[in-house]
């Protein structure tokens, strides 16, 4: 059974309302310089069908977030969860933002991890994991303090079966 030696808490600014986790190595990032909405989510989809990446909608306009990576959940309640495939091969994976999955799909010589995020690294042993990713807030709570709180919860467990394929970026409704 897989598990942490110790706790991992990151801290990620959002200012478009999408985080990920990306495998860095696989992930095929670059769309073209001038790509539009529907060829970028096209490719978060069939990344994410290669589990190569997971991408989620956190709220309108993004926020600073914390990210508990955990291998059990905890007892608090989340508002939304979900669980999504993703395979590490080069043993690690990273926390993102759509402003550098953006940079990434506009310039070749852009990378994931970015040079500013590239602290935020997921330490793992190569193979399937599934992740279950738990919002810990209502986004449509205008009165939400983020600060000094976890806003997610990211349970890894090893798995050798894939989820099913998925259709859109989870919690996107556009």
């Amino acid at each position: 059974m897989f598990s942490f030696k110790k706790s991992l808490k990151l801290k990620i600014t959002d200012d478009s309302g999408f985080l990920a986790i990306a495998n860095s190595e696989k992930y095929n990032a670059f769309v073209g310089e001038n790509w539009e909405l529907d060829e970028l989510v096209s490719r978060f989809v069939e990344e994410m069908n290669k589990e190569n990446l997971i991408i989620w909608a956190t709220t309108m306009g993004g926020g600073e977030w914390s990210a508990a990576i955990l291998d059990k959940a905890t007892n608090k309640k989340a508002f939304r969860e979900f669980n999504k495939s993703i395979v590490v091969t080069n043993g690690q994976l990273c926390l993102t933002n759509y402003e550098d999955l953006t940079m990434a799909a506009a310039y070749t010589n852009e990378k994931i991890p970015s040079k500013h995020n590239s602290d935020l690294i997921i330490p793992l042993s190569n193979g399937r994991y599934v992740f279950r990713i738990r919002q810990m807030f209502d986004p449509e709570d205008y009165d939400y303090e983020a600060e000094g709180k976890i806003n997610f919860e990211i349970v890894i467990k090893q798995n050798d079966a894939p989820t099913q394929s998925i259709e859109n970026i989870f919690w996107w409704n556009e």
